[in-house]
């Protein structure tokens, strides 16, 4: 018993085929499809020639994408669908997107379709002036049957070893895709990075074994890290950097020349000395304001004694001890000042190092492993302190010289040096910080990278033994491969054998006696034992004839598509109106070619064919003699069951004027045709024999003289020549109509009711 096959086919704008989605239920895969010119049926086989994998039908040489003309008008895109069931058995899923500008990607077929239209005809058959090249590398290499060499247990074994690869390949892309939603998609915008696009299954099986990302975390530790990067709060201060304050180094010089200067004393008394001292800034800072014999501090009148003493102050001030002292005292206060900066320093620098290493373990953990460098200033105080000593000496005596060793000045300038460097580092450390702050994001985004990296990585190890696995039988498979196809070259023939046999063979069906032949050797054709010369071709034989002949050379094609014994069995025709041009009786002869499709190829098993058609007489031969089991009408952008009585002109119409009579339907330029359709037909049916003035005389008995509409049936029955505008109006035509249904009824009235049935 034959499964039940279901058919289903969809086309979304595709020229006019806007929105077509039908199911076709059948024992067989026997369809034709009848179509009125315009209703897309040539888009649905075109459709089906994209699926031959011809890229010459994709782009022409200029580069244009030839597909773009099989969309809808202001669409840029579009798509088709072809999908054949046998109950739960899905023998073929197919579709195309069409997008406008871009080349469609044409997927892998079970079926091997061949289609014979138009646009075949013109590529293969008339531009090459109806002869085939003799030398075409495609009419070589047909496989011979299987009783010639048994390679099936090959065979067997490879379908095998391709299975265990296709199994491996599954279980990774399982583990892969669970793997992925177990632990990665929780994490925000992940699968919009690139990196993540690694985690293909297919990516990953092409891994080589050896390269890996360089990281130092898992993935685990890297989602902590993301987990830290999107809760730092959104007001998180910068750290500041440490100021740093440089002692001069010539200075620390000059000091060491002052101390080691044996300076002269001045000549005053050592109490006076003493005593100015003790208050020498306060004496000069006093003698600057000295004026009009006024003291400044006590506002009385300089007396002859004050009058000396200020004297004596100006001259010691001037003096050399005096000047060595107030250097000495400068020197002390900068030093002290140094002393109160560097303990400044050191504590701005332990409270960044305290937050930054606060931020690197909370938040910025790319910056985990960097560290602000601490540094001692005790030792470097204690240096200055030394120096202040000395100095507060050097200022008791200034005569007396202080040799300093120049080992402690350098180690002071190495030391000041040092704890400048560190602190530019760490500044440098912290301006990174503030950086990776400001782009949190990018920070969020390299560690979702990392993720994927780490998960990458993760993925090909724990996978490694199965992927390796796959390349072995990947490779044995190859080898296998390699073999039964060498095997199977040590028997080949030549296609061009077959190919030029079908075609003879067609020829034959079509004219007797051998009119038409094929040499094959030069595929040149042949008019009975005369060569046809390639230029001449095209004014020996009518057009009829030239569709015959490509229908011919259509079926001897379809053995290049075949590449062994079983290719046959999957072989689809698709057959788009092969009768053009055709005299009635050629129509026939095409018709039995097709219901005897087996016998021109025995390896087929089962005939699959689609026949579009809008030929009316081809589609009633079709049905009549139960060529199809399925017919369709293809009408107003959507399949339907075909009613075998369409194929009855006159039924035909007789709906289109019961529609216009009845149904409101506006009349065109075939209405006339249809009303003299119909009286031909009754008269013909009333009158074997129907003389000139058969129609007159019918109009005559049946219809009323002195009403108007005898003269309109008169008229148009009649098809005469009409030179004014709209001779007659919608209301014309439908009184005209009306009274032709009228009277139909009276004679048959079950055909008017058959018409409200189906109108």
């Amino acid at each position: 018993m034959s499964k039940t096959i279901n058919t289903s086919i969809r086309c979304n704008y595709i020229a006019p085929l806007e929105h077509l989605q039908h199911e076709i239920t059948s024992s067989s895969l026997k369809f034709a499809i009848f179509a009125n010119n315009g209703s897309g049926k040539t888009f649905i086989s075109r459709l089906f020639r994209l699926l031959e994998h011809d890229e010459t039908l994709l782009v022409d040489g200029t580069g244009k994408v030839l597909t773009d003309a099989y969309l809808t008008y202001g669409q840029t895109k579009g798509d088709f669908a072809f999908q054949i069931k046998e109950g739960t058995d899905i023998k073929e899923d197919i579709s195309i997107q069409i997008n406008i500008g871009g080349k469609p990607t044409i997927p892998p077929t079970n079926y091997i379709f061949h289609t014979f239209n138009q646009d075949y005809v013109d590529k293969n058959i008339r531009a090459l002036d109806y002869v085939k090249d003799a030398n075409d590398e495609s009419l070589q290499g047909f496989i011979l049957g299987k009783a010639h060499i048994d390679v099936s247990d090959d065979k067997k074994k490879l379908e095998e070893l391709r299975q265990s690869g296709k199994n491996k390949q599954e279980e990774i892309t399982s583990f892969i895709e669970n793997y992925k939603t177990e632990h990665l998609s929780h994490i925000a915008n992940i699968t919009r990075l690139g990196e993540y696009r690694t985690l293909d299954p297919v990516k990953i099986l092409a891994w080589d074994g050896k390269e890996l990302h360089p990281l130092e975390k898992n993935v685990d530790d890297y989602i902590k890290d993301f987990d830290k990067i999107k809760s730092v709060p959104e007001d998180l201060p910068y750290i500041h950097t440490v100021a740093s304050s440089n002692i001069d180094n010539d200075k620390i010089d000059s000091i060491k020349k002052l101390l080691s200067e044996p300076y002269t004393l001045s000549r005053f008394e050592e109490e006076f000395k003493s005593k100015v001292k003790s208050k020498q800034a306060f004496i000069e800072e006093g003698l600057t304001l000295s004026s009009d014999n006024i003291c400044p501090f006590c506002e009385r009148p300089y007396d002859d004694n004050a009058l000396n003493l200020i004297d004596l102050y100006t001259k010691y001030i001037t003096d050399q001890e005096a000047l060595t002292i107030k250097q000495i005292d400068a020197y002390c206060e900068y030093l002290s000042y140094f002393i109160k900066q560097l303990k400044e320093m050191d504590k701005d620098t332990n409270k960044q190092i305290k937050i930054f290493n606060d931020y690197k373990t909370k938040y910025i953990v790319s910056l985990e492993k960097e560290t602000l460098a601490e540094y001692n200033i005790d030792n470097t105080i204690s240096i200055i302190n030394q120096l202040l000593t000395i100095l507060i000496e050097k200022k008791k005596n200034i005569s007396v010289p202080h040799i300093i060793q120049d080992n402690l000045l350098d180690n002071l300038k190495k030391q000041l040096e040092n704890i400048k460097s560190i602190i530019s580092q760490n500044n440098e450390m912290i301006d990174n910080m503030n950086w990776k702050l400001d782009r949190i994001s990018e920070e969020n985004k390299a560690i979702r990278n990392n993720i994927c990296k780490a998960a990458y990585n993760y993925l090909c190890l724990t996978q490694k033994k199965n992927i390796e696995e796959i390349r072995l039988l990947a490779k044995e498979a190859g080898k296998l491969e390699h073999d039964i196809s060498e095997k199977e070259k040590a028997l080949r023939s030549q296609k061009k054998t077959e190919v030029a046999k079908t075609i003879k063979q067609v020829l034959n069906f079509f004219f007797e006696g051998g009119k038409y032949t094929l040499d094959e050797e030069t595929f040149q054709l042949m008019f009975k034992t005369r060569v046809l010369d390639k230029g001449n071709i095209q004014y020996a034989i009518s057009e009829g004839e030239k569709n015959i002949i490509a229908f011919a050379y259509y079926l001897g094609d379809a053995h290049i598509k075949m590449n062994s014994d079983d290719d046959y069995k999957k072989l689809f025709f698709i057959i788009d109106d092969p009768i053009s041009s055709l005299d009635f009786t050629y129509v026939y002869t095409i018709s039995g070619i097709i219901r005897k499709i087996q016998t021109i190829f025995p390896k087929l098993e089962h005939p699959r064919y689609i026949i579009l058609t809008h030929n009316n007489e081809f589609m009633r031969i079709l049905c009549a003699n139960k060529i199809v089991d399925k017919k369709m009408l293809l009408q107003n952008g959507s399949l339907s069951e075909f009613n075998t009585n369409f194929t009855v002109p006159y039924i035909s119409h007789l709906l289109d004027v019961y529609r216009i009579a009845r149904k409101g339907q506006v009349s065109t330029h075939t209405t006339a045709n249809s009303i003299r359709h119909i009286i031909e037909t009754l008269v013909k049916f009333q009158n074997i024999e129907l003389s000139d003035d058969g129609i007159d005389k019918y109009i005559q008995e049946h219809f009323e003289k002195d009403a108007k509409t005898y003269t309109f049936i008169n008229d148009l029955s009649h098809g005469g020549w009409r030179s004014e505008d709209a001779p007659l109006l919608p209301k014309d035509y439908q009184e005209v109509c009306e009274s032709i249904i009228n009277h139909i009824n009276e004679l048959y009235p079950n055909q008017i009711a058959y018409c409200t049935k189906c109108a």
